[in-house]
């Protein structure tokens, strides 16, 4: 079981600093235990953060405004969501985050919260538990506007690997398993809680290029491509192309 000192930061990376580039890479969910195996030969694994699943709650308004802005790829792009890790057997640890992050443009804003309940407390919650609706208000003080009816919209989980490339020095993660855990019955009816059958793997580092130690991973096929696990989930789930 994952200890609350493993996950005390895991919900809310770093954002990149400085000269630092994020590189996304798509895997097919048949080769994934393969480029798993490969990276585990490769690399190091990350000291700080052992294997787990993320689940990640959505939140959106009543008119799915959320959404709207990342299919369209709107000026104005708002998320919010509460995160928590449990290990690879669904055993929740640790403390959980209400999370936001907000682009108008080229700027950004991030604000995360630690909320007053611990991850195994809700994990057992439905989606529609009124307390979900009062966590992004605890933004509001690090000046996050939330007038909007935020409201929980879907449930996501995924298995995350972590490893550290040494030559590079490139952090390096892979995300698999990537599927719909539960939903908001008032936004999605008759819901396919079935894997996208794509896995991601994001890379770290100073460089645009992928590092030489981690390019046999091409001859898996890997893609380069920009991905969102939101957008891959919703479409998978309600058999929609967005």
């Amino acid at each position: 079981m994952l200890s609350p000192e493993a996950t005390r930061d895991v919900a809310a990376p770093p954002a990149p600093g400085d000269g630092e580039r994020e590189l996304k890479f798509a895997v097919l969910d048949g080769r994934v235990d393969m480029a798993r195996r490969w990276l585990e030969r490769i690399c190091r694994p990350d000291p700080e953060f052992p294997a787990a699943v993320v689940w990640t709650i959505y939140y959106d308004t009543p008119h799915l405004a959320s959404l709207g802005e990342k299919i369209n790829s709107d000026y104005l792009k708002r998320k919010i969501r509460v995160r928590w890790y449990s290990d690879l057997e669904g055993r929740a640890a640790g403390p959980a985050f209400v999370e936001a992050k907000l682009r108008v443009g080229n700027r950004r804003f991030k604000a995360r919260a630690r909320l007053p309940y611990a991850a195994d407390e809700l994990a057992g919650w439905d989606l529609q538990d009124a307390r979900f609706r009062e966590f992004p208000l605890l933004l509001q003080e690090q000046g996050l506007d939330v007038r909007d009816l935020w409201q929980p919209v879907m449930l996501i989980r995924y298995r995350r690997d972590r490893f550290l490339e040494p030559l590079s020095g490139s952090r390096v993660s892979l995300d698999s398993d990537i599927a719909g855990a539960a939903v908001n019955p008032r936004f999605v009816s008759a819901p396919d809680f079935t894997p996208v059958g794509l896995s991601v793997l994001e890379v770290k580092g100073a460089s645009d290029e992928l590092p030489l130690a981690l390019r046999g991973l091409l001859q898996l096929g890997i893609r380069k491509r920009s991905f969102s696990k939101l957008l891959a989930v919703f479409a998978h789930m309600t058999r929609r192309s967005v």
